[in-house]
């Protein structure tokens, strides 16, 4: 390798701000020696790596290819630092995650004082969100995502899996209920999550495999309000078994149509992008977040 790879931090921080004079503030340094650690690192290489004059700068065609080499040096080279500076010290610092509502409403809120009490030196910025994230151009470190996991590129550590059941309200219907075909019982749900909204499910009735569909006239990207609509009186709902189990318990809801057994299960998974090593925080939270889920 005939360039330096000291020069990384520069030539990143000329793209990112957009320039040679504005990096030179950021990192402190004279423009002469950006200028010259950038036109260093074009010689080592023997590529022109941006065009500038005096009024503007872009980035060449093999800048752009170089520049996203440059980005996952540095994210290795920053994990590398705090996964060491985890093993010897204290954790600290900022740790960004993104969350679904319900998981943060019913799951974790009651419970952050703990992981506080425990590291305070971790500042938690926590993202409330109910679509999943771009864990690395969000800037995310770690994200509760609900269901399979599409891309490869995302490591997952399973927290939970819950069975899906039918639930009402005890003034709409007693518990356990049943009704006369899974039309019927589709006919009565009016609120839906949107991911089981409109899609084929999988149920197990008399002993047969079907396929249900429903068509609810309102949609959610939050479970919660689904539950909570039901418990108002609207008909039947469809529910991870963890986010109505208090609601159960309180006399809120019941359990209607046993018999009609959903053949799926509602699952959550705390990821990480494997492009990054795991931070001693992330670690730490993820933890945390196992030993919470397996308490529920």
């Amino acid at each position: 390798m005939k360039w330096n790879i000291s020069d990384l931090p520069v030539f990143v921080a000329v793209v990112e701000k957009e320039g040679i004079s504005a990096a030179a503030r950021s990192l402190r340094m004279p423009k002469s020696s950006v200028s010259r650690f950038v036109q260093r690192l074009e010689d080592d290489l023997q590529v022109r790596l941006l065009e500038r004059n005096s009024r503007q700068m872009r980035m060449t065609s093999e800048g752009e290819v170089f520049f996203k080499h440059c980005q996952l040096i540095m994210e290795q080279v920053e994990a590398a630092d705090a996964h060491m500076n985890g093993l010897s010290h204290t954790p600290s610092g900022e740790l960004t995650i993104s969350l679904p509502m319900a998981f943060s409403r019913d799951v974790l809120a009651g419970h952050l004082h703990r992981f506080n009490k425990q590291y305070p030196e971790i500042q938690l910025n926590i993202q409330v969100t109910p679509t999943a994230v771009d864990l690395i151009g969000e800037h995310i470190d770690l994200a509760v995502q609900v269901g399979d996991l599409p891309d490869s590129e995302l490591i997952a550590v399973p927290l939970f899996e819950t069975p899906l059941i039918w639930v009402a309200s005890p003034n709409t219907y007693a518990a356990g209920h049943t009704f006369p075909s899974l039309d019927a019982l589709v006919e009565q749900v009016h609120v839906c999550e949107r991911r089981y909204n409109k899609t084929a499910l999988p149920v197990r009735y008399q002993g047969d495999k079907h396929k249900v569909e429903i068509q609810a006239s309102i949609e959610t990207t939050d479970p919660i309000m689904v539950r909570d609509t039901v418990i108002a009186g609207s008909g039947v709902g469809l529910l991870p078994s963890l986010y109505c189990r208090t609601a159960i318990e309180r006399g809120e809801l019941v359990q209607v149509a046993q018999n009609m057994e959903l053949d799926l299960m509602a699952k959550a998974s705390a990821v990480y992008t494997s492009r990054r090593m795991l931070s001693a925080k992330t670690r730490l939270f993820i933890e945390f977040l196992k030993d919470l889920t397996t308490e529920m």
